[in-house]
């Protein structure tokens, strides 16, 4: 089924790179997405993006499409970002080309949109395609959906802009070599992830702890994002005993079983782990009087191994 997947990304991919169906609005569209199904650091990096622009005196806004079988102002990458930052416009919904529209109709004070996502919506003209490659997941050698986990054939990568390498402590030689190989260009930069802080959600209230906090605690897991194994390699090398890992589809909702299965493990475990997408979740329906251990939730941060004055240099240049 991969080949009819395949063709069918093929002849939309031609159609789009014909013009067909693409719509421009009048600011400019910076995209980050991916080729790959599940997580590989967009979130962390649309945040560094909008910092950097803010920084440099722009008003960016950020598009998304929200999920379907939320309230989209209610998806929790949403949340995230208002979490991040507190005043920022979020433009949410399918149509992103109308959703814009009808903002900047109604008043909206973005000078620029950066699109979560949006390397696959070829419908939206975007002034600057920004591609992030996992490093701890090679897409190079990877095999289309369903047999494997590319959304588009990997030639797909030669009309990115630009490359962003998630998840590397280094910049690597040859790992950019094979990306020119299949796209033309090296990557502009390279980024890895880490915990700060530890923000501990209990009966009492929230605190702050050190991330050696985790060590020799027994912790349950729950992980709704597309790839949990960074976040329980971390665990580890913490010195966490993972008791429990329950486990969850990206975006996934908490149900009343999983509720009622947190409930009894809180019973037997010190904490149990999330990330800040299922935390916007799990405190609008878990009751922390239910629980006999605190909800841990680690604070990631982005930081640039290298690159990190091109990439500033080529985002500002979608102004000139």
């Amino acid at each position: 089924m991969s080949w009819a997947y395949g063709l069918v990304v093929r002849i939309r991919n031609a159609m789009y790179g014909q013009g067909r169906g693409v719509r421009r609005v009048s600011l400019p569209v910076i995209s980050v997405g991916n080729v790959t199904v599940g997580g590989t650091g967009k979130t962390p990096l649309v945040t560094w993006i909008v910092r950097r622009l803010r920084e440099s005196g722009h008003r960016p806004a950020i598009v998304m499409r929200g999920y379907a079988s939320v309230d989209p102002s209610k998806a929790d990458e949403v949340v995230e970002y208002h979490e991040q930052f507190q005043e920022i416009d979020i433009v949410v919904g399918g149509d992103r080309y109308a959703n814009i529209t009808s903002y900047l109709s109604n008043g909206g004070q973005a000078d620029c949109f950066v699109m979560d996502d949006g390397f696959q919506h070829r419908r939206l003209h975007r002034d600057l395609d920004i591609v992030v490659l996992d490093f701890l997941r090679d897409a190079l050698e990877e095999r289309m959906l369903p047999a494997g986990w590319l959304r588009e054939p990997i030639e797909g990568l030669k009309r990115a802009d630009a490359f962003v390498v998630s998840h590397t402590s280094h910049k690597n030689p040859a790992y950019a070599e094979r990306v020119a190989s299949v796209s033309g260009k090296k990557p502009i930069a390279w980024t890895s992830h880490h915990w700060t802080k530890l923000q501990v959600h209990a009966i009492e209230g929230k605190r702050s702890e050190e991330l050696d906090w985790l060590m020799g605690k027994n912790v349950a897991v729950r992980l709704g994002i597309g790839y949990p194994g960074p976040v329980v390699e971390a665990l580890v090398r913490l010195g966490a005993k993972i008791s429990l890992q329950l486990p969850a589809g990206d975006h996934q909702p908490f149900s009343d079983s999983e509720i009622e299965m947190l409930i009894q493990a809180s019973k037997e475990v010190d904490a149990v782990v999330m990330t800040l997408k299922d935390w916007v979740k799990a405190r609008d329906v878990i009751d922390l009087t239910q629980l006999q251990c605190p909800i841990v939730v680690p604070n990631l941060v982005l930081e640039m191994v290298d690159g990190d004055k091109e990439l500033e240099s080529l985002l500002l240049s979608v102004f000139k």
